[in-house]
């Protein structure tokens, strides 16, 4: 003879576990919405300014940044958004991160590069990127009316370098020489001094400026970076006059080539 046995749970433990497995799912849903994904929330916060929806925007973006703190596009369009509302002080804010991350990117990706043939394609993954970044700088200059000289000048150096080397990044010609490597090496036509800044000459500074630059195949002087430099508008001066140099490019099996040179510019006073 079989009894069959009937378990009866009391309705205060059914209670209780009926609210621990409500728990567990609200953690587990909780957990899996605050591990967000950072790039979904930019391209998210981005499409969401090209909307018109700021205010949108600036939510994803910020929680972007927040996530990854190193993401150049999600403080750039914050920068936008923020300026697009009338938020001077959090826009400034935003895009001096985002120019200072496009220094940061610049310089690691030339220290990891091996080679001056390399740099023109190791900088074509960070093209876009660089692009941002300068203009992230040029909009930081242009909300900061009252900027120091000096100041004014490290931004306008970094402005420089930056869309230097995105320019580098979209030539067709991404080789890049040494002096050694090729046939018939540059020839300087010409080779402007840099001017000696009033403000210098009242500070009496002086000093040598090293800059590192490409002498372009097209004749021009681009992607300039200074490895020393000086202050009181003298970097710049020095930039300037590199910029305004005339040669004959350097030569390669019968073509011209870009190259890597390194100028010097000296300051004394007299």
């Amino acid at each position: 003879m079989h009894r069959s046995f009937t378990l009866i749970v009391p309705r205060s433990i059914t209670s209780i576990l009926l609210s621990l497995v409500l728990f567990a799912m609200s953690v587990h849903a909780n957990g899996q919405k605050s591990i967000s994904n950072p790039s979904e929330d930019r391209d998210r916060g981005i499409q969401l300014y090209k909307q018109g929806d700021i205010k949108g925007a600036i939510a994803a973006l910020r929680t972007a940044t927040k996530h990854n703190n190193d993401d150049i596009s999600a403080w750039h369009y914050l920068g936008l958004a923020n300026e697009q509302k009338g938020d001077t002080g959090s826009a400034k804010k935003a895009y001096e991160k985002a120019a200072k991350l496009g220094d940061i990117a610049l310089t690691k990706q030339l220290d990891q590069t091996f080679s001056g043939k390399d740099v023109g394609r190791a900088l074509m993954s960070i093209r876009s990127s660089l692009l941002e970044a300068a203009e992230s700088a040029e909009k930081y200059v242009a909300l900061n009316s009252r900027l120091s000289r000096s100041k004014r000048e490290e931004w306008n150096v970094r402005i420089s370098s930056l869309r230097g080397f995105a320019d580098l990044a979209s030539g067709e010609d991404l080789l890049i020489y040494s002096s050694k490597d090729v046939t018939t090496k540059v020839r300087v036509l010409s080779k402007p001094e840099p001017t000696y800044t009033e403000e210098a000459r009242r500070h009496q500074t002086t000093g040598t400026i090293v800059l590192r630059c490409i002498f372009g195949a097209n004749g021009k002087v681009f992607a300039i970076r200074p490895v020393t430099s000086l202050p009181h508008g003298l970097t710049e001066s020095a930039m300037s006059a590199a910029r305004q140099i005339r040669f004959i490019p350097a030569v390669k099996d019968g073509h011209p080539v870009s190259t890597w040179m390194q100028l010097e510019y000296n300051f004394n006073l007299y």
